[in-house]
């Protein structure tokens, strides 16, 4: 079912499928293997960022790990979209082969008991979340599992602690790599966990630190950018 994306901030982490794999617009010069890449695989990650005159951020994956593309995509060209929560739902078999060889999958099923326990929503994201939106074959035996918590609520430094170390048993063999989605914009869970002063939050206007991203306003906003 074709659904096409709101106004205002961009679903972040979503994965939307193009209609045209070289429907893409961008600030610098688009390399030679995008095309390559979408022509193979016609889907794109949402960036941090707003829509804006129609076009959302988006980014690209290539082959190699190296191969990363910023990018913006309009409206109009979006045949489908995948959040990390539909990916979390998703009927797609993965199969035993791939669980054998990836970890990081193999581990899905394991975390997603942990977190219907705990009543949070979230999904896999990075290559693990790419490989079960397309059924292309994209995570290796290294890779991590990446996992998007959407975190409305305030999360301690004892409950970041403990969600942590219940996701790693979880996962173990695979790593996993959690990030939380506050009102305010993302926040590692590993960072939150370490219990600092201040942690990093990757909001729409760029990185900032604060000592409560459920808490951002745009006083802080200003002093950042002053």
């Amino acid at each position: 079912m074709e659904r096409l994306m709101p106004p205002g901030p961009a679903p972040t982490h979503d994965l939307i499928r193009l209609r045209e794999p070289i429907a893409l617009t961008a600030d610098a010069p688009v390399p030679s293997w995008v095309e390559r890449a979408l022509r193979r695989i016609p889907w794109v990650v949402v960036r941090r960022g707003a829509v804006r005159e129609g076009m959302i951020p988006v980014g690209v994956r290539g082959r190699a790990r190296s191969q990363r593309f910023a990018a913006f995509l309009a409206v109009s060209e979006v045949a489908d979209r995948l959040s990390p929560e539909d990916l979390a739902a998703s009927p797609h078999v993965i199969e035993r082969e791939r669980k054998d060889a990836v970890p990081a999958l193999a581990a899905l099923a394991r975390v997603a008991t942990v977190l219907a326990c705990r009543g949070q929503r979230w999904g896999p994201g990075g290559s693990v979340g790419f490989e079960v939106a397309t059924g292309v074959p994209t995570a290796t035996a290294s890779s991590d599992l990446d996992l998007i918590l959407r975190q409305d609520w305030r999360l301690g430094p004892d409950e970041a602690v403990d969600l942590r170390a219940a996701l790693a048993e979880a996962a173990a063999p695979a790593r996993v790599d959690v990030l939380l989605e506050t009102p305010g914009g993302g926040v590692s869970l590993a960072d939150l966990a370490a219990r600092p002063e201040q942690v990093l939050v990757r909001t729409r206007e760029g990185p900032l630190l604060t000592a409560d991203p459920w808490r951002l306003s745009a006083d802080t906003y200003l002093d950042r950018l002053s």
